[in-house]
């Protein structure tokens, strides 16, 4: 017990609560403007991938395998320390919430791209047949069974970018993983911040997980 106590300081740990804190408001801030982004970006793109803008397709579709085959880290330092080379300067949240919301969109992107692929044509070409127009289709018929299957993915999205959120620090974002290299470098102690900062973003991801599984039994239940 005596080991335990010198290696893990609990007292060092609620002395710098407050410092958590800000922390996780900075953490769950930037997960969560990140991830409206990242839906609103997915759907765009999804749009101009699609046969119907096949003169953007092309274009479309080399920035999103660009996005997602380049480091988030890359990416987030482009934008930090390339749009002041043409007279953008953002602030560090901004730059670091677009670039984790560009490449996080184009993952939904995909996603949303499989989901309404795998619908059958027969069921757009049956409601056709009944005289169902092209949004009457996509709403009753599509987007229904789209949603259902979207929604284990999309869970499984949402948890990543949240953990991704920790990379903003590079860039002098106060959120947890930066609150934590700044108090080890306060003290002598390590162990016990880091700890704290992951199981601080289990309960984070955990409790995103179970509410998007929530949502999606909710959704199995009434369709």
């Amino acid at each position: 017990m005596e080991t335990i106590h010198q290696y893990f300081d609990l007292n060092y740990v609620i002395r710098s609560l407050p410092d958590f804190q800000i922390g996780l408001i900075w953490t769950l801030e930037t997960g969560a403007v990140a991830l409206v982004l990242a839906f609103v970006w997915g759907l765009a793109l999804v749009a101009l991938i699609m046969p119907r803008f096949w003169w953007l397709r092309g274009p479309a579709r080399v920035y999103i395998e660009i996005s997602r085959n380049t480091p988030l880290l890359l990416q987030i330092f482009v934008l930090y320390f390339g749009l002041p080379l043409i007279g953008l300067v953002w602030s560090a949240f901004i730059c670091g919430v677009l670039a984790i919301a560009g490449q996080h969109g184009c993952y939904l992107a995909d996603v949303f791209r499989g989901t309404i692929e795998s619908i059958s044509n027969t069921q757009r070409e049956a409601a056709k047949a009944l005289g169902m127009s092209r949004f009457s289709v996509m709403r009753l018929v599509i987007l229904p069974q789209a949603i259902l299957k979207v929604l284990p993915p999309l869970g499984n999205q949402v948890v990543l970018l949240i953990k991704d959120t920790s990379l903003v620090s590079a860039i002098g974002v106060t959120e947890l993983t930066l609150v934590g290299k700044q108090l080890v470098e306060q003290s002598a102690t390590t162990i016990e911040v880091f700890v704290v900062i992951a199981l601080i973003f289990l309960v984070i991801t955990t409790c995103a997980g179970l509410l998007m599984r929530f949502i999606e039994m909710h959704y199995r239940v009434r369709f």
